[in-house]
């Protein structure tokens, strides 16, 4: 075969000799990394099997690929953090498959096939040497700008223990040796390149140092180099399965690529029966009891911290930190189930590990799941565990009991009797699915009206002006009437599931006899809990919030929004609505709809929106002064309407959730703000010149 000159020894100045004795140190290094990642892989596997949907995730992989390609999550947001995690990545994405390839091509080629020479040569040669040291120097580079920003800068919530200089100063430090081997190889070679080192422009560079110095010099300086940094690389590829926050870049592609197995928020039902005759525990009592995608997560988390950074509850000075669970049930695991030696006994986790106060203080938003970079979900560890406090041990904050047997007795938690559930329609022409029924008609919508705007005078407000709205623009609907009963989202989020099943099922039979094509909600917890969860229970419904359909009553010209309305004007996310189902647009687009609003934007909305503090069964609960996540929306409420309010015009904050306006209306008493709390609802039966 012809031999292109154009290429460089493999090995140079490293003798046969050494060659073997680096072979064995790789051999043993490959060994360590492989028999971690197995204990690793049969801990992950000794998980609960999760359901995998080979059709969803096919749906879409292609965005999960590029998302880790490109560190979308991340770049998105926080745009230099995003940059220097892409160029660590590729950076060592490339370095690695550069030294697969010299491998393949002295190991295969040269040693086994026999050949003078592969395909590491000529063209192919000199692109590859550019392409290592461009991208090398990335990594250089990304790594240090990762060690500015936590040592110099010192940006929270980025932690700075000892630990912490494993992943980016190891790293930096192979880097940097590969960098200065190269740089005295160029300088050491006593006879001209083959090629020009201008193909290898970091290593021209740094071959500069050694101008002066004899080339006998160079190379013994080369070889104790190579050494370091060959023992550097091999070392730490033997560590890697034993440092969790280094184990994320194995990991968290694989994570990001599994995420959203169910929709968001969705919570799996579990056959209460059968675990209560089996005695087997309901949700997760020990390590034992989670999932295998669990445990996937608890080896993917680089305690970033952003998802403590995203958390109302962490951010408003409760115990709860997102990151905090996470590591902590990781740390239980390695303590139970070690890679080496043998564990501690199995313990149960709200014993050892984490306190009531932290599960408790969830708004279940959802918000550390949406900042999360690798696809960790909290928030489903966080249920489970308050699922096992309430189902298999009766421990609950003593307020949810009202609830509970609110729910037990008259089917709301509020405790009212069912025969005040149709108060709020005094005056209204609204009939009932029964009426409906007897009289050999359809609807085209179940208007449910859910608890609150049912017996909360306040939002009973926003139910009247939805009637009023879908009698001006001829909609057909009915209402359950006393029929109606919760739809238990409540005490599945507080962590009762029986209870919640009981209500499900309920509701599920009493749909039954009645024709209709779609629900119409008005409050976010009852459409995600219809659309999302009531399936699981026999109960598939075409599930639509009002905000939506009054967008879709805009755009059929079926309603029409003539009186101007005077005020500046900022929507308040609801968490349910918002960042369990993508719907940010719908609100936004009816308020611009509405003539005369100056709309504006808070600092979080949207994606990353503040939570209310209602959500979870927060609602039912008594915050602290000074702890009050509504009062720290409301500030953020006043920062936004301060810098965009038209001078003249009063302050309005939009909301379409029920629950957000009871909570919303506490934070604007308490702070005693000048602002209206109005629901989309509202704002839009007044541009329509309705009267409720």
């Amino acid at each position: 075969m012809t031999v292109d000159p154009v290429t460089r020894e493999i090995f140079w100045n490293v003798s046969p000799a050494g060659e073997l004795v680096f072979y064995f140190l790789g051999a043993l290094s490959l060994g360590c990394f492989g028999y971690g990642m197995y204990r690793h892989l049969k801990r992950i596997l000794s998980g609960k099997p999760t359901p995998l949907s080979w059709p969803t995730i096919r749906a879409a992989l292609a965005k999960r690929v590029v998302t880790i390609l490109l560190n979308v999550s991340v770049v998105r947001r926080h745009r230099f953090a995003g940059v220097m995690h892409l160029a660590i990545m590729w950076g060592f994405a490339a370095l690695f498959v550069g030294t697969v390839l010299v491998a393949i091509e002295y190991d295969v080629f040269q040693k086994i096939l026999g050949r003078t020479q592969g395909f590491f040569a000529g063209s192919f040669f000199l692109g590859y040497e550019l392409a290592l040291d461009t991208l090398g120097a990335l990594f250089c580079a990304g790594l240090l700008a990762a060690l500015v920003r936590r040592y110099v800068l010192k940006r929270p919530p980025l932690t700075r223990e000892p630990a912490d200089l494993l992943l980016s100063g190891w790293l930096l430090l192979i880097g940097l040796t590969g960098f200065l081997v190269e740089g005295m190889r160029l300088a050491g070679t006593s006879h001209p390149l083959p090629y020009s080192p201008r193909w290898s422009p970091v290593g021209l560079a740094i071959s500069g140092l050694w101008a002066h110095v004899g080339a006998g010099t160079v190379q013994a300086w080369h070889l104790y180099g190579w050494w370091f940094h060959a023992v550097l690389a091999l070392g730490w590829i033997a560590a890697l399965p034993r440092a969790p926050k280094v184990l994320h870049l194995l990991t968290a592609g694989v994570n990001v690529l599994l995420r959203d197995l169910r929709p968001r928020g969705r919570l799996a039902p579990i056959d209460i029966e059968a675990a209560f005759e089996s005695g087997l525990p309901v949700g997760v009592s020990t390590i034992a009891d989670l999932t295998r995608k669990d445990l996937l997560d608890l080896a993917s988390c680089t305690e970033c911290g952003r998802c403590e950074t995203a958390c109302p509850a962490h951010s408003s000075g409760k115990a709860l930190s997102p990151r905090a669970i996470v590591l902590k049930l990781r740390d239980q695991a390695g303590r139970e189930m070690p890679l080496f030696g043998r564990g501690e006994p199995r313990g149960r986790i709200m014993d050892s590990t984490i306190g009531p106060e932290e599960i408790w203080a969830c708004t279940t938003c959802l918000a550390c799941v949406e900042a999360c970079p690798v696809g960790i979900d909290p928030l489903a560890k966080i249920l489970e565990l308050r699922r096992n406090e309430v189902m298999s041990d009766d421990r609950y904050p003593e307020t949810f009991g009202d609830v509970f047997t609110g729910l037990k007795k008259r089917g709301n938690p509020w405790n009212q009797h069912p025969s005040s559930r149709l108060d709020w329609a005094r005056g209204l022409s609204v009939r009932t699915m029964a009426e409906v029924k007897a009289a050999g008609e359809t609807v085209e919508y179940l208007l449910w009206v859910g608890c609150s705007a049912a017996f909360e005078p306040r939002n009973q407000r926003i139910a009247r002006s939805l009637v009023r709205i879908l009698e001006k623009a001829q909609v057909s609907f009915a209402v359950l009437g006393e029929e109606e009963s919760c739809t238990g989202d409540p005490a599945r989020r507080m962590g009762n599931e029986f209870l919640f099943q009981i209500q499900a099922q309920r509701n599920v039979e009493t749909f039954k006899p009645y024709a209709f094509r779609r629900i119409l909600t008005l409050c976010p917890h009852c459409f995600h809990c219809l659309g999302t969860e009531y399936p699981d229970f026999g109960g598939s419904y075409t599930v639509v919030h009002h905000t939506q359909l009054i967008r879709e009553l805009l755009r059929d010209g079926k309603l029409k929004l003539s009186t101007a309305l005077r005020g500046t004007v900022a929507y308040h996310d609801s968490c349910y609505l918002g960042r369990h189902h993508g719907e940010f647009d719908a609100p936004r687009e009816v308020l611009r709809n509405i003539p005369g609003l100056e709309i504006v934007e808070m600092t979080q909305s949207r994606e990353t929106g503040m939570c209310c503090g209602a959500g979870g069964g927060l609602m039912w609960i008594e915050e602290e002064p000074g702890r009050r996540v509504n009062e720290r929306r409301v500030d953020q409420l006043q920062a936004a309407l301060g810098t965009g309010q038209v001078a003249g015009q009063p302050g309005v904050l939009a909301t379409a959730c029920p629950f957000c306006m009871t909570m919303m209306e506490d934070g604007l008493a308490s702070r005693q703000a000048p602002v209206q709390d109005k629901d989309i609802a509202e704002l839009v039966a007044e541009a329509a010149g309705l009267s409720v």
